[in-house]
């Protein structure tokens, strides 16, 4: 078993690294500054073991780490150490940068000495950025860091000096002392793989602040330039592996992928501009250029620091070291544009409502690009799709109320272009929902119980036109939006339209939520509801794709209810609908006395009638 002292252990990286770590026989010590939020956090991520994990209270910045006398003795003990501590800051201060990651780099480097003294050192492993000037050949420079560093490296951003000066002592000492050291230089690092969910905003998204914000008409560095990116759990796995590593020098292993796998930034900023449903910029601007309008005051309207465009490169990297660890074809196996949109819809999402929190009863996962909400269960699953002004996490309490009742599994999509789903163009709309259905169908082989809300009700009724949805299946449509009683509401011009969401206060939003019978009061409106819609409009993803569903509702749709088979469908209506009138053509309907909203405003009684309790 191999003993591990960790730091950065409750970052975006380190979390991710603990819960890889966790799967080997290993005991890791976390540097953390609170044992007890550090035990939330991990508590929360579902992952908490107090027999591998055991907390050190202390701090990067302190002498010997802040630690008790009985943290320094299990420190002492260690086998391997791994640095991944301090806070991603590209405005740090000279001082505050220092602080961290300099004056952290010979803190913990004077362990590491101890260490090797007493017992002897297996590994260090130090995790830096790709874009560090240092390697196994250059780094043999004989100055003190701390007197001469900052003249030395002409690096104008601190927290990039200080990080690449850190890299350069930590060298020297491992040199000077003779321990194994292993330097790790990821890109620009991203979500997991599995779900998309990119915590860290501070790096990727500041690219997509601004996309939101419409300031990035143009592609800095253009053809050639690119901005490498990996995936949290493939850097994780990575680290795992060269812990098992017996190394006897220093070695240093970039994780920047083979060119032909790395998009040039056109390609990349095309990505993004689809997944946000905008226009791609198209001019190329020299990144010489780019970083003096920056300079120039452009940093203060994009909120894209000038030295954010250092992630921006035309370098070669050599990838071969590790290649040798994990295989010929593990950059092609990991490559980070397999679920790219997902984390660009995720970055948004997040900087729509930064106050949101997880929810513990749902997992997260990816289908294609596509976020689906689950809860494990026994039997079929329920499959929830829901409407307009809306999103999975809307229906979450109705899919508890279902999942309670029952045991069985819940699934909920957020609908491409709405949540935290990427956009992505087809040349028929209803196409790219249509997909959806074709694809959970595919995971839920012996059927499901499909519900579907408002727009989410005509996407099922498309997929049962088409025969999409065989005999196994079962399927509620709760508001089926297919009859207009008027043409007033929400048909105005599309720019009308699109700066009247934009601009749209709680009070004209309540008028317009009870005057169309979304909710029959006020008091059914829930009280996250009207923030949570107006928020949603500051993002062009959603906004845009709204506006387009929409318009295909109002002036577009003529469903085909001839081919919709009626034996295995149940409609539910809500009679205080003012816009769309009760869809008799269907079938047989039961009636409620609620708005077109109810499933959202009472979770529990549309539970009741959807299992015909």
């Amino acid at each position: 078993m191999r003993t591990i002292f960790l730091t950065g252990g409750t970052g975006f990286i380190g979390r991710q690294l603990v819960e890889e770590l966790l799967k080997e026989d290993v005991t890791i010590f976390l540097l953390v500054r609170s044992k007890s939020k550090a035990t939330r956090v991990f508590q929360e991520k579902g992952f908490f073991n107090e027999t591998a994990m055991h907390f050190i209270e202390g701090d990067l910045t302190n002498p010997d780490l802040g630690l008790s006398d009985e943290d320094k003795k299990k420190v002492l003990s260690t086998d391997v150490i791994i640095h991944a501590g301090g806070q991603m800051d590209i405005q740090a201060t000279t001082q505050e940068a220092t602080s961290v990651f300099l004056n952290g780099a010979k803190h913990i480097s004077e362990f590491a000495k101890r260490i090797h003294q007493l017992k002897g050192l297996q590994q260090f492993i130090h995790v830096v950025g790709y874009m560090s000037p240092f390697d196994d050949d250059n780094s043999k420079v004989e100055i003190d860091v701390f007197q001469e560093g900052h003249d030395y490296l002409k690096i104008k951003n601190p927290y990039e000096r200080t990080k690449f000066l850190a890299d350069l002592y930590i060298r020297q000492q491992a040199s000077a002392i003779g321990y194994p050291l292993s330097v790790i230089n990821p890109p620009t690092v991203v979500g997991s793989s599995t779900t998309g969910s990119t915590e860290q905003v501070a790096g990727l998204g500041l690219l997509v602040e601004s996309m939101r914000r419409v300031l990035m008409p143009v592609i800095p560095g253009g053809k050639g330039y690119k901005l490498p990116l990996i995936a949290n759990d493939a850097l994780a796995k990575f680290i795992v592996q060269v812990v098992k590593l017996e190394p006897s020098s220093i070695r240093t292993y970039t994780l920047v992928p083979d060119k032909p796998l790395d998009p040039d930034i056109d390609e990349l900023l095309g990505v993004m501009s689809e997944s946000m449903n905008m226009a791609a910029p198209k001019i190329s601007v020299p990144l010489r250029f780019m970083k003096a309008l920056m300079n120039s005051g452009l940093s203060k309207i994009t909120r894209i620091p000038s030295d954010g465009l250092n992630f921006i490169t035309n370098r070669t990297f050599s990838n071969d070291l590790p290649k040798k660890v994990m295989g010929a074809d593990w950059f092609t196996k990991t490559s980070v544009m397999n679920f790219f949109p997902a984390v660009v819809a995720d970055l948004d999402y997040r900087l729509m409502y930064p106050n949101n929190q997880h929810n513990h009863v749902f997992e997260r996962t990816l289908i294609g690009n596509t976020v689906i909400h689950q809860i494990q269960g026994e039997g079929r699953p329920f499959i929830l799709f829901h409407g307009l002004l809306s999103d999975g996490e809307d229906l979450f309490p109705l899919g508890v109320e279902l999942h309670e009742k029952t045991g069985q599994p819940v699934w909920i999509p957020d609908l491409p272009g709405l949540g935290r789903s990427p956009f992505k163009h087809e040349k028929n709309l209803i196409d790219l929902y249509l997909n959806v259905v074709k694809e959970l169908s595919g995971k839920a082989a012996q059927g499901a119980h499909w519900i579907g809300h408002s727009f989410g009700a005509v996407i099922l009724l498309e997929a049962l036109a088409r025969e999409y949805l065989d005999t196994k299946n079962t399927i509620t449509l709760l508001q089926p939006p297919v009859t207009k009683k008027n043409h007033k509401s929400f048909n105005a011009p599309p720019l009308l339209n699109k700066w009247a969401l934009k601009l749209a206060t709680a009070s004209s939003l309540e008028r317009y939520l009870i005057g169309n019978g979304l909710f029959e009061n006020i008091e059914g409106i829930p009280k996250y509801y009207i923030a949570k819609v107006r928020s949603s409009f500051t993002s062009p993803r959603i906004l845009n794709t709204t506006l387009q569903l929409n318009r295909f509702l109002s002036k577009n749709y003529r469903g085909d209810f001839t081919k919709v088979p009626s034996a295995n469908l149940h409609i539910i209506w809500g009679d205080q609908d003012r816009r769309y009138s009760t869809p008799v053509q269907l079938g047989k309907i039961d009636v409620v006395p609620y708005g077109h909203h109810f499933p959202l405003s009472h979770p529990t009684e549309t539970a009741s009638y959807v299992l015909g309790n």
